[in-house]
């Protein structure tokens, strides 16, 4: 990892989704503070039916309460726009300190690298050892999500998940730092430990718990080996 990954915890990433938050009865600004405080280290905002000025107040909202739980602790939370290329770049063009992760179907990452230039961040999903590979030859990525690791309700048009096995030969021939995603719960957290990937990313774990800051404790904990810092 280069020097931009300084200072960042990535063993919990967590991604939002607007309707689980809402379902719980609190806003992603609310539970992605509560996340942050109980250890979460990376944060992706996810959310596919809010057009694109939408997506960026949304995008803003996290970025403000990500900053309110870390200031004057020294920890840098890195947040994450899902897909948005063009959000991303018009946030940084604000100022904004954003990174950005795509999908296999999404913007190559060739282009999103000269779109978003060589300082964010940049993840990308993997099923496969062909798409690992593929995202290393690149040179553009900096973080592979391996996706699903479990069967997962959350994204049902996943696929079947990668299992334990999977997602460790995958971690293990990537050359990439993985995180694995995808039906993880704090048991299946606690299996991933050890698995080659740097961290788990969750996201109904954690949006739909009644204490979402606890869960991102235990979460992390389970994945550690130890409670947050």
């Amino acid at each position: 990892m280069d020097a931009r990954w300084s200072g960042v915890d990535p063993r919990l990433y967590f991604v939002t989704d607007t309707d689980l938050c809402a379902c719980a009865g609190r806003t992603v600004a609310q539970t992605v503070a509560a996340a942050v405080a109980g250890g979460a280290g990376i944060v992706q905002v996810r959310d596919k039916n809010l057009d694109d000025e939408a997506f960026a107040q949304l995008t803003r909202q996290v970025l403000d309460a990500v900053q309110a739980v870390t200031r004057g602790t020294g920890r840098r939370v890195p947040v994450v726009v899902n897909d948005r290329v063009a959000v991303a770049r018009q946030l940084l063009d604000e100022g904004r300190n954003v990174h950005i992760h795509v999908g296999q179907g999404d913007v190559p990452v060739a282009e999103v690298r000269r779109i978003l230039g060589p300082r964010p961040l940049l993840g990308l999903s993997a099923a496969s050892a062909a798409e690992c590979a593929a995202a290393r030859a690149s040179g553009y990525v900096d973080l592979i999500g391996l996706s699903p690791a479990f069967d997962t309700a959350t994204k049902p048009d996943a696929g079947a998940g990668l299992g334990l096995d999977g997602v460790r030969a995958l971690a293990a021939q990537a050359g990439l730092p993985c995180v694995a995603i995808g039906g993880i719960d704090v048991a299946r957290a606690a299996l991933l430990r050890g698995s080659g990937v740097v961290g788990v990313c969750v996201v109904s774990a954690i949006c739909s718990a009644a204490d979402p800051q606890a869960a991102a404790s235990a979460l992390y904990a389970a994945f550690a080996g130890r409670a947050p810092a």
